[in-house]
């Protein structure tokens, strides 16, 4: 019996396929790319991220954010604030609109969430639009760049992806552990 000694390519689509999550920058303007690939190095990124439990692959700390490994591998400054699914969008989120440089919400949407809220689609879709409509100017344009990070798998991943086709710039991938997170800033600034 042969075995076939893998290869970096076919590894590295190995490794990318299950812990590094697979992460595809479905679309984007290219001028919100070019914009946010470019910020100045006094402009912030805010970061909008949904309070939910840890992924079950995870190494994290138990009183570490899920998300903070995603602001970390940005290398830009950030302002990270958590959004509660059930609250939507706060007073104090619309305080960190302005001074944004860009925005990247994250939508999770992961078997183990959906498992324990089947409606946590629909209110982290709410939560998006109304930061949307806070963005956006008079004509309906995003005046700051606005890119939404969809961490979704399962049965439901292509429905919630196309539950997002009103967002311009939507980049996904099928876990939130920390791999995959800087797996899907590496896509997102081509590094």
């Amino acid at each position: 019996m042969t075995s076939q000694t893998p290869t970096k390519s076919n590894l590295t689509a190995l490794l990318a396929s299950t812990s590094g999550g697979n992460a595809t920058l479905v679309r984007c303007p290219t001028d919100m790319l070019q914009r946010l690939r470019n910020l100045h190095e006094a402009e912030w990124i805010t970061l909008f991220t949904p309070v939910v439990p840890h992924p079950p692959s995870t190494a994290l700390e138990r009183n570490m954010d899920p998300f903070e490994p995603l602001g970390r591998a940005l290398a830009r400054q950030v302002r990270h604030v958590p959004y509660r699914l059930d609250y939507g969008m706060t007073e104090t989120h619309v305080d960190f609109i302005p001074s944004a440089g860009a925005i990247l919400i994250v939508i999770c949407t992961t078997e183990n969430i959906m498992s324990h809220n089947s409606r946590a689609f629909e209110q982290q879709r709410k939560f998006a639009r109304d930061i949307q409509k806070k963005v956006e100017d008079k004509s309906g344009r995003s005046i700051t760049p606005m890119i939404l990070l969809l961490c979704t798998n399962g049965a439901n991943k292509q429905t919630h992806q196309d539950g997002l086709s009103e967002f311009p710039a939507l980049l996904t991938c099928t876990d939130y552990n920390t791999l995959a997170l800087s797996n899907a800033v590496r896509v997102l600034f081509d590094n």
